[in-house]
């Protein structure tokens, strides 16, 4: 792992984001990107100012949590875009051949919040790269991570990056996998999944668990907080899955997930499913209003 892109948003929040991303820059040896998108053009002088409000930024908190040793080897490059973030992500990780995509989970945008928009659910399912959304407060490095997959279905198109980070970071890999009833020709396929994960990852210490429960997304926090999971590794199979497990719902509560980063592993065949028949039927209404156009 060569490069972490971080979009930062230049508030108080994407602090603890950075913070975070140089520890792992300084663990993976790998260069720090951070992005700026400003709603609107740019002149040649605004650009020239953020590039230098972003130069300050990254020296201000090169050392924080960091002995200076360490924080003197983070190399940092700087990116300013104008227009979205979500218009202009997968521009700047093509441009600088990210490897990981870090960032806080409500990212502002010219001063305002645009959910629908920059929020780290739209990145993840927009970005060709892994996104690691970090919750805010001081935290360390993981050594614990618990993975949670469709691992009957799982392309493993998805785990170089994974294993670059686990190897890395020298943790441990606890895969789970959520079920309601299993029958015999469905848990061979699971298990054949797990195996192929122990083979692409050989060097990585991993564990395996089924569980049952009737809703994964409920019991995975209940999971990580049993094992004292530091990261949780998430490869929704489809996009409904990961709209719904950053729910706010769950932020309210203080779900433990919420409560630690969550890594977004895109699948590349992943689909955007409906919740319910009433979004169906409204995804269908809008597809043939643009055939009548």
């Amino acid at each position: 792992m060569k490069t972490i892109l971080v979009p930062v948003d230049l508030t108080a929040a994407a602090e603890h984001t950075l913070v975070y991303a140089n520890k792992l820059a300084v663990r993976l040896g790998a260069e720090v990107v951070l992005l700026y998108c400003h709603h609107g053009n740019l002149s040649a002088t605004e650009t020239a100012d953020y590039q230098k409000r972003l130069d300050t930024l990254a020296e201000r908190l090169r050392y924080v949590q960091l002995v200076r040793q360490d924080g003197r080897r983070i190399r940092y490059r700087h990116a300013v875009r104008s227009g979205c973030l979500h218009d202009r992500i997968q521009e700047v990780i093509d441009a600088y051949a990210a490897d990981l995509v870090v960032m806080n989970l409500e990212h502002i945008d010219c001063g305002e919040e645009a959910i629908s928009g920059n929020h780290a659910i739209r990145i993840a399912e927009l970005a060709s790269c892994p996104v690691l959304v970090v919750p805010p407060g001081a935290r360390t490095l993981p050594a614990r991570l618990a993975f949670m997959a469709d691992f009957g279905s799982l392309d493993k198109a998805t785990l170089p990056g994974l294993n670059d980070l686990v190897v890395g970071l020298h943790a441990q890999l606890q895969l789970v996998h959520f079920y309601q009833r299993l029958d015999l020709p469905e848990l061979i396929s699971i298990k054949r999944g797990m195996q192929m994960i122990r083979t692409e990852l050989p060097t990585v210490n991993i564990d395996s668990k089924l569980v049952l429960d009737d809703d994964p997304l409920e019991g995975v926090s209940e999971f990580c907080a049993l094992i004292q999971a530091q990261l949780l590794v998430f490869a929704p199979a489809d996009v409904s899955l990961l709209r719904r497990f950053f729910d706010v719902c769950y932020t309210k509560t203080r779900a433990y997930h919420t409560r630690i980063p969550v890594l977004v592993l895109r699948q590349p065949q992943q689909q955007t499913r409906f919740c319910c028949e009433h979004c169906t039927s409204s995804q269908a209404t809008l597809v043939s209003a643009a055939v009548m156009e």
